[in-house]
């Protein structure tokens, strides 16, 4: 890939002092995945609005990921720049009084590369509700709005105040009112990177909430299988009375496996990695999945995962 000094590829790299062919497995939930020509971690602003200024002078494809929970790389890698964005973040805050405009609510501030996790904590050591709904969820706050996150109770378009976004044709950042905001089932429709995010939850009382999310993350770890790698849900909910899960259930589907992609036996819309799985055997389990329950059902099941790489 860099082949001498002159190339854009190793100007960057030099540059930037970037990792080079890095294993993307070693990035994602699932396990899965071959190199990154140029992998970076900016630590802040400055440092991902130069990366990405820079990439896009040498005309270097850019691909921008979180916590790399919601995503399928293939087994070739991903050619370019991949931006991980785990370090993009600082303190939590909470916003300016005078910007909330109800006295029984608050803002708080955090950038996209801090873990929802400990955005929830925050909200309920400080006695704010509405963030409930995410216990369990993995990943970062700029993932989980992008992928507009959420459960059966909620999602991260109802508590969005405001994004702040890195144009990559201006490379300026502006502040986005969450009311403009294009939020869809588990997608938002957003040109440009989130670096922050405020977002307005409710005060409430502590016991109760801490309950809820307890409540919540229970129900999430004895109906899920954490232990084994995966991506999280992998196929949309569909606009029927079942949901995905139920679809795959019912069409006999759980345990059913390829090489070492096999569908969980706990929960039918995970699809788990048992060790040595491939980007190809889950791209083929995925497949089997879909026709079978097109042929019971006459549902075709969408992907919740984003597949990444060449």
């Amino acid at each position: 890939m860099i082949k001498d000094n002159s190339t854009p590829y190793a100007i960057l790299k030099g540059e930037f002092d970037l990792l080079v062919d890095e294993p993307m497995m070693n990035y994602t939930s699932f396990k899965i995945g071959g190199p990154a020509d140029l992998l970076a971690m900016p630590e802040d602003k400055a440092e991902l609005k130069h990366l990405v200024k820079k990439a896009r002078q040498f005309g270097i494809p850019v691909t921008l990921l979180g916590g790399g929970t919601n995503i399928l790389v293939s087994d070739k890698g991903i050619r370019g720049l991949v931006i991980i964005t785990t370090k993009l973040k600082s303190k939590i805050k909470f916003l300016n009084k005078e910007h909330d405009t109800s006295l029984d609510r608050r803002s708080i501030v955090a950038d996209a590369g801090e873990s929802l996790s400990k955005v929830c904590r925050f909200a309920i050591d400080n006695n704010l509700s509405g963030l409930e709904f995410a216990a369990g969820i993995p990943g970062t706050l700029g993932g989980a709005i992008t992928m507009n996150a959420g459960t059966k109770s909620g999602d991260m378009s109802s508590v969005v105040k405001s994004v702040e976004v890195l144009d990559i044709d201006s490379f300026t950042l502006s502040t986005i009112d969450g009311n403009l905001l294009n939020f869809s089932y588990r997608h938002l429709d957003l040109s440009g990177i989130i670096v922050s995010a405020a977002i307005t939850l409710k005060k409430g009382n502590h016991k109760k909430i801490e309950q809820t999310f307890k409540e919540n993350l229970n129900r999430k770890i004895t109906g899920q299988p954490l232990a084994k790698a995966n991506a999280g849900c992998f196929f949309k909910n569909p606009v029927t009375d079942k949901t995905a899960g139920e679809l795959i259930d019912k069409s006999g589907l759980k345990g059913f496996k390829i090489n070492d992609a096999m569908v969980s036996k706990k929960h039918g819309n995970f699809i788990v990695n048992l060790g040595n799985a491939r980007c190809r055997d889950i791209l083929l389990l995925k497949k089997q999945i879909q026709q079978k329950v097109f042929a019971k059902f006459n549902i075709k099941l969408e992907t919740e995962v984003r597949i990444k790489g060449e």
